[in-house]
């Protein structure tokens, strides 16, 4: 097993052995690429660099590398220019957008970020800039021997213009990262293919071009393409890069505008398209400012999940690259590999190197192209057999992995983390031209998996050594603001927004929380993994080892945070440990790393990492087609991360209730409903709120015995009752009985009722598109997944709204199935109902009533006082046989619940629970000293979910004031 360093403070780490000396030497160099997100300052000075080692550079790939980066930099740097020049943009719905008060806001908005003096400075910078790197792209495109005389001489004329001073706000933005050479296989070889089949099928060079690069990544294609077309003979090609999705400014809009009356023919560039939306707003603009359909042409490879973006464009208006063109697919040739991997064997001892034809690299290959992936984020990988021969005639077989990792000092992060995590990841043996080759340990099939003890060692050394070893310092820590790249706090920030309310007033508060959770404080920032899966996970010679190791943590489309928190918490949830298990995790972690505040921030990366895959899940079942098993996949590990938050924060709510000495059960026992009584669905997924804490600790500090009922799972049930300190409950419509006292179980359904609900289950099961909470032991919850949330109007008036996760939401399943099925297979012992998210199907002649009765009778006695707090149609079953029974307002069928005896509360949800309560304890309304523990508790522990779950507990009216008051609220509006 993978021992922690003797001394667990030494950041040292063992160098890996046998790599090449000339690769260790130049990749050591670049230690800065570890941050993805270099301020246009750092990218300054790493420029600067570059163009002094342009000069010294060893001949071969190391100069191309060199030429490589200077390119890739100084087009971050345009890139950052043309967005600073844009400016800020106004967020408006598109109807409102195109009216005249839309359009005057915009503008305003426009004018008031305007700094004519900055601004005209910074477009003289950009136009030397443009002609100085386009003549060093004009040896580039040569493909021939890099020219360093020339290359040097020209990066002179780069490095002066470096010296001029841009303005202090230009130089804090952070430099966008290309997402084509960072995480989509692409070259600029690949982008000079485009260009050449451009010039083969439209050869007129006397015709005058507008390049329009959509950025980020048309702001790295525009000037390499125009070197390409002057290069080729082009004698008059000019270069614009827009978003398009943000909207052209003054300055885009006048220019597009310009070259359309002059007649020039527009070429529009972009990543490989993975939706249409991209595409058909930069033709809208371009089309917008005056070029005709004959005079527009679209310049995109095609990604491999995406064969037929172009399908609906008139065919001479698209220039694509398909993917079996793309240069690194000749990297992977065997012939290319062979190559390769000899000059890196024979660097240990062995003569003759071999790329075999083989049967089990051919299955391994498809095992690899089968595992479950982002299809967007998919690298290029391939697995080699490779014969190793010794001058002595030695022959030994060993597997590569050959992989995509990115281009230039893009993917250099990926040898530098693997050779500083030698013995936590599998061996690299070098990277070239941007695909890192690693050995393949192959895993014999129906080999049991290690210890879960061993598994916990393992995780937490290797999250305790990126926090040691692949630390971030400076201005790469938290609180930066990545803007479109939050991707990780947007997701967290626009969840936790719901709780102050309907639409308007959680936009309004999302930019608030974002701050906040950006400002949390980190003692050890690191590049994180970002993907710690049990999958990602195999058992090497001397322990267990992780793959996949060097890029989902930070990037585009990663959740990018840099806090260790988020990979023990992935951890935790991925790999479902259990509260033992936890606190091993967490104990061995901090031994090993010093990170001793870890626990403090670990909550809200539990928030974020199950929220991260619920919403990643929801994205990839509505992306390419899946297969039953996939989709099963997909469903199993949405219903393991909505349970873990569920589950997570009731434990943490739990600690900020008032502890219980008596944890016995005794009368009056008071029984409570939890979905519209304890909990609601804030977040997307069941919460309690800091009144609904408040009330749990009233009754515990008054020793009142409290146990739920409710139509949740069986296991919902204990891991309440353990969170919140609770003796007990009843669960799934009264079938089941739980005595977290006495630690016992109840089952209330007959065989034959068991039998149907297990057939039911089977058919269920088959039937595609319906899916089913296997927690559920004694009734069945089904539901499907719906693609699109409810219309606005419908969301507002819909709970569905708050169950939605990202793009979608649950939904329950068709009335006619569950009918079909009760006839035809004569279940009748069954029956059902629906829910704004799901169907349940329940069991005759159990109730919410029958179950209070045999839980009285059971722990009590049968003229045991029973006090039954519920909301809903089924809880007039147990306010028919309860002593009392309350409802907050929100109650739904308030007329047949006031003809029982029930007392409504004149306020909500959990503030009606917190009414109740008080009634409950002191019906005169008094308060005694026990009554102050509440208050007094949730002000000690205050932090930002501590707060936020105040605010759910406000009026709307209060939120949404208080969000117009506040400095930051309308920045959701500013892009």
């Amino acid at each position: 097993m993978l021992a922690p360093p003797p001394d667990s403070s030494v950041v040292d780490f063992l160098p890996q052995e046998g790599l090449l000396a000339e690769e260790l030497q130049f990749y050591q160099s670049y230690d800065w690429c570890l941050n993805p997100y270099l301020t246009v300052n750092e990218a300054i000075r790493h420029l600067h660099d570059e163009l002094t080692r342009l000069a010294v550079a060893p001949e071969g790939w190391q100069i191309d590398e060199v030429s490589t980066n200077i390119f890739l930099l100084s087009c971050g740097l345009l890139n950052c220019i043309d967005e600073y020049l844009r400016g800020p943009a106004l967020r408006l719905p598109k109807r409102l957008a195109v009216t005249a008060a839309g359009r005057v806001t915009a503008r305003l908005v426009e004018a008031a970020s305007d700094k004519p003096r900055s601004r005209r400075q910074v477009e003289r910078w950009r136009k030397s800039w443009l002609a100085s790197l386009n003549d060093f792209l004009s040896f580039v495109v040569r493909r021939q021997a890099i020219e360093r005389e020339n290359l040097v001489k020209v990066g002179r004329e780069l490095a002066v213009l470096l010296e001029v001073p841009l303005p202090p706000d230009l130089q804090g933005k952070r430099v966008g990262t290309p997402t084509p050479f960072n995480r989509l296989d692409l070259t600029p070889g690949d982008l000079l293919a485009l260009g050449d089949s451009f010039v083969r099928r439209f050869p007129d060079r006397t015709r005058p071009i507008l390049i329009v690069g959509l950025r980020t990544s048309g702001s790295y294609y525009a000037p390499l393409l125009r070197a390409l077309l002057e290069a080729e003979g082009f004698g008059n090609v000019r270069l614009l890069t827009i978003e398009p999705n943000k909207g052209v400014g003054p300055r885009e809009k006048k220019e597009l505008e310009r070259f359309a009356a002059r007649d020039y023919l527009a070429l529009v560039l972009d990543d490989p398209p993975h939706t249409s939306r991209t595409v058909l707003a930069a033709l809208d603009v371009v089309s917008r400012a005056g070029f005709t359909p004959s005079k527009l042409k679209f310049l995109a490879a095609t990604h491999p999940a995406k064969r037929t973006w172009f399908a609906w464009l008139p065919e001479d208006s698209v220039i694509t690259l398909l993917p079996e063109h793309w240069h690194k697919s000749g990297l992977l040739n065997p012939k290319a590999v062979e190559l390769r991997l000899t000059e890196y064997f024979r660097s240990r001892n062995f003569s003759r190197v071999s790329v075999l034809a083989s049967r089990s690299a051919d299955e391994l290959n498809t095992h690899l192209q089968c595992i479950p992936s982002d299809e967007r984020g998919v690298r290029l990988k391939r697995i080699f057999e490779v014969q190793l021969e010794t001058p002595a005639g030695e022959k030994q077989t060993k597997y590569v992995l050959a992989k995509s990792v990115g281009w230039g000092w893009l993917s250099y992060h990926a040898f530098l983390i693997g050779h500083r995590l030698a013995g936590y990841v599998p061996p690299i043996l070098g990277l070239r031209q941007g695909i890192l080759y690693a050995e393949w340990i192959p895993q014999p099939v129906g080999t049991p998996n290690e210890k879960r003890g061993a598994f916990v060692e393992a995780s937490a050394s290797y999250v305790a050594a990126r926090a040691r070893r692949l630390t971030l310092k400076g201005d790469t820590t938290a609180g930066i603001d990545l803007k479109r790249y939050n991707n990780g706090v947007e997701v967290l920030a626009k969840a936790l927004s719901r709780a102050y309310g309907p639409v308007l007033t959680d936009m309004l508060m999302q930019p608030r929380i974002g701050e906040l959770l950006r400002k949390r404080p980190c003692s050890h920032h690191a590049l994180i993994d970002g993907k710690m899966r049990p999958d990602e996970w195999i058992i090497g010679p001397r322990g267990i080892l992780k793959t996949d190791y060097e890029h989902h943590g930070m990037g585009k489309a990663a959740v990018n945070v840099t806090d260790p928190a988020y990979d023990l918490a992935d951890t935790i949830l991925s790999s479902a440990l259990s509260e033992d298990e936890e606190r091993s995790l967490i104990r061995q972690y901090v031994r090993q790393s010093g990170d001793t505040t870890v626990e403090q921030r670990l909550f809200m990366h539990k928030l974020l990492a199950g929220l991260w895959t619920m919403s990643e899940i929801q994205d990839q079942l509505f992306g390419s087609p899946r297969g039953a098993v996939a989709q099963s996949d997909y469903h199993r590990r949405f219903m393991n991360a909505w349970n873990f938050l569920t589950v997570q924060t009731a434990r943490y709510c739990g600690t900020l209730c008032h502890q219980r000495k008596d944890f016995g059960w005794h009368a009056p026992l008071v029984v409570l409903d939890i979905d519209g009584v304890l909990d609601r669905r804030l977040f997307g997924f069941p919460c309690t709120t800091a009144a609904g804490i408040k009330s749990l600790s009233l009754l515990s500090a008054h020793d009142y015995s409290v146990a739920l009922n409710t139509a949740r799972s069986v296991a919902e049930v204990k891991s309440y009752c353990d969170a919140y300190g609770l003796s007990g409950g009843i669960a799934e419509h009264g079938t089941y009985l739980w005595d977290a006292v006495g630690q016992r179980e109840l089952v209330l359904i007959s065989s034959e009722a068991e039998c149907q609900l297990a057939e039911l289950r089977e058919h269920l099961r088959r039937i595609p598109g319906v899916f089913l909470d296997e927690r559920h032991r004694c009734s069945i919850r089904a539901f499907t997944y719906r693609d699109k949330p409810l219309g606005l109007v419908q969301s507002l008036l819909s709970s569905a709204r708050s169950a939605s996760v990202g793009d979608g939401a649950l939904a329950p399943i068709s009335t006619h199935i569950v009918n079909q099925f009760l006839v035809d297979l004569r279940l009748d012992r069954l029956s059902f109902y629906h829910t704004s998210i799901d169907t349940h199907i329940v069991v005759k002649d159990h109730d919410k009533g029958t179950g209070l009765v045999a839980l009285r009778n059971w722990v009590l006695a049968k003229d045991a006082e029973t006090i039954a707090v519920g909301d809903g149609e089924p809880d007039l079953a147990m306010f028919r046989v309860a002593t009392r029974s309350f409802a907050p307002a929100n109650v739904g069928p308030r007329r047949q619940a006031r003809f029982l005896g029930c007392q409504i509360s004149s306020y909500h949800d959990q503030q009606g629970l917190c009414d109740i309560v008080r009634k409950i304890i002191h019906s005169d309304g008094g308060r005694c000293p026990r009554c102050d523990y509440d208050e007094g508790n949730l002000r000690e522990n205050a932090d930002v979910f501590i707060s936020i779950l105040q605010s759910a507990d406000q009026k709307w009216s209060t939120n949404l004031r208080k969000a117009v008051l506040n400095s930051s609220a309308f920045k959701f509006f500013i892009r």
